[in-house]
């Protein structure tokens, strides 16, 4: 498959889509802990959507650093985040927001209503590992979210950069996922993107950011079109997660939103070698990866 590449240009992240239980409550946590401006005042979804995604619902639009949270709220039906959730259960996706004062923000995340993940500071990570500094946490819903101090002093002088807060852009979106080298092989054949870095992170400074023990986790970074994030792929070989379904308008049912040049193309491509769930309507197709994760694909005019 890895020799079938789709035509065109890599994928594009256009958004993430995350389901929430109360539209009000994470609008004002992504706006005032991190920093998040509205771009919308919020409508019901179209009857194309609701088919789509399987229910009524609302949305609302964020922005931060130029890059765009797409917030939808399902009028019935949606099954909280699962309880006791870890870092390396199947169903764990992430995405990392730079900071220019991490334990700043990490604290701020955490007065208005986010629950840690990472035991104890940020977790600096040795050079072997990216030598980022990193926290983990979770929004009021459950969904996880990773703050991130790049390497070096972290500032970001560019014009995008939030004037009110510390927070600076979206770095990347991370899935774990249960096999990672089928997991590159369906990202590469379906929507062209190529392995950026892929390496090992272990130690006590990965537990710790976890908050598991004994971790041994391949970090795999794809490249993506710009603008918009990267996507990473997290695959623990130690501990191993748990594995688990979701229909698309339960709160665990992150999407990850891909803009593409041929809708036609990326949909012959998946059905030519992946056979999951998958519907179309109109220039929007719905699917899954073979982990599970739920995807949009929006042909691009």
């Amino acid at each position: 498959m890895m020799g079938d590449r789709p035509k065109g240009p890599r994928g594009r992240v256009a958004r993430i889509a995350l389901n929430v239980a109360d539209m009000a409550r994470s609008v004002a946590f992504y706006t005032e802990a991190l920093g998040f401006q509205v771009l919308d005042v919020g409508q019901e979804g179209s009857r194309e959507q609701a088919t789509l995604l399987g229910g009524r619902c609302e949305s609302q639009t964020l922005s931060l650093g130029g890059a765009r949270l797409e917030l939808t709220r399902f009028f019935e039906g949606s099954a909280p985040y699962p309880a006791h959730s870890r870092a390396n259960d199947l169903w764990f996706q992430h995405f990392a927001i730079r900071a220019q004062d991490i334990e700043g923000l990490a604290r701020t995340v955490r007065c208005l209503g986010g629950e840690p993940i990472t035991q104890g500071p940020p977790q600096r990570l040795p050079a072997t590992s990216g030598g980022v500094t990193a926290y983990k946490c979770r929004d009021p819903d459950g969904h996880p979210l990773e703050l991130l101090l790049p390497t070096g002093d972290g500032r970001d002088n560019s014009a995008q950069a939030s004037k009110s807060h510390d927070t600076v852009a979206l770095d990347h979106t991370a899935l774990s996922v249960a096999d990672t080298g089928r997991a590159i092989a369906f990202y590469h054949d379906v929507l062209a993107l190529d392995v950026e870095a892929d390496h090992i992170n272990r130690g006590i400074e990965q537990d710790r950011l976890d908050g598991l023990t004994g971790v041994r986790v391949r970090v795999v970074s794809l490249r993506t079109e710009p603008p918009g994030p990267r996507l990473e792929l997290l695959g623990y070989e130690a501990p191993r997660g748990r594995a688990a379904s979701w229909t698309p308008r339960d709160i665990a049912a992150t999407r990850t939103v891909f803009a593409v040049a041929d809708l036609h193309a990326l949909e012959r491509a998946l059905y030519r070698g992946y056979r999951g769930t998958s519907r179309r309507i109109d220039h929007t197709l719905l699917s899954q990866d073979p982990s599970g994760h739920w995807l949009l694909f929006e042909g691009e005019p």
